[in-house]
């Protein structure tokens, strides 16, 4: 009995093992049939996945660049905000001599008429501009204000036909008279005795004669001069000091002598 049931169990077990190794031989021809059939399956999710990531590749690099085009709008303001600083800080160190009181302005508008150079800045009688009031920037001397209004004011610049303005040659002290010729940034020096010591280069500042303009701020340089022995006077051009063309901010001055009435 017990020899019958080792028999049972030896037969039953060789089975077993011959159906282990049948199995394992038909998984292993079935696996490229199920990689095969797997194939559509897996190339939709790669495609999905790949068509997703492109997507967002494309969304993301979208707000990249509008990011960048607000970076740099704000970065071209900043520029703009560092040059202004730096223009104020110019405006208010080359005043520290000046003892009256002082105010930053704007430039609002240039007249249309281009035989006239006269332009509207941002403050009026409200502040206390007044009718001849001198108007300066970092590098010199501009105009003078010649209308108000409670919050704007007019200023002729130097450069103006009409314009003339006391001066002297800072390398000797002479005076003259320099008067605008029309043209953007140029002065002219007219009826000078032949024997003005003035050359190429001189430096001209204000010569506080009127007191209008206080003394000592730098109106011009010399270009041109014209010493021709065959004319009565001499006569010379001359390049301002301040570029009236491009000037944004500009300084009012009150001098000590007008202190008292403001």
């Amino acid at each position: 009995m017990v020899v019958t049931l080792s028999i049972i169990l030896m037969i039953s077990d060789n089975q077993r093992q011959q159906s282990s190794e049948i199995r394992a031989f038909l998984l292993t021809l079935m696996s490229p049939i199920e990689y095969i059939a797997s194939l559509p399956s897996g190339f939709i999710d790669w495609a999905d996945f790949s068509m997703t990531s492109r997507s967002q590749l494309i969304l993301d690099n979208k707000e990249l660049r509008a990011e960048q085009l607000i970076l740099k709008v704000q970065s071209q303001r900043m520029i703009s905000l560092e040059s202004e600083n730096a223009h104020l800080r110019q405006l208010l160190g080359s005043l520290k001599r000046e003892k009256g009181q002082r105010r930053i302005a704007e430039i609002m508008n240039v007249d249309s008429d281009p035989s006239k150079h006269i332009v509207t800045i941002n403050k009026g009688s409200l502040d206390n501009v007044y009718i001849g009031q001198p108007i300066l920037d970092a590098t010199g001397v501009l105009g003078q204000v010649i209308s108000t209004s409670t919050l704007t004011s007019k200023a002729l610049l130097i450069t103006d036909s009409s314009h003339a303005i006391p001066v002297k040659i800072l390398r000797n002290g002479i005076r003259a008279i320099a008067k605008g010729t029309g043209n953007p940034n140029q002065l002219i020096l007219e009826q000078l005795p032949h024997t003005t010591d003035i050359k190429l280069g001189d430096t001209l500042v204000t010569s506080g004669l009127g007191m209008r303009f206080p003394s000592g701020f730098p109106v011009a340089t010399i270009k041109i001069v014209n010493n021709d022995p065959g004319q009565a006077f001499a006569q010379a051009l001359a390049t301002t000091s301040a570029d009236l063309l491009r000037t944004g901010l500009v300084v009012l001055l009150w001098p000590d002598h007008r202190l008292e009435v403001q």
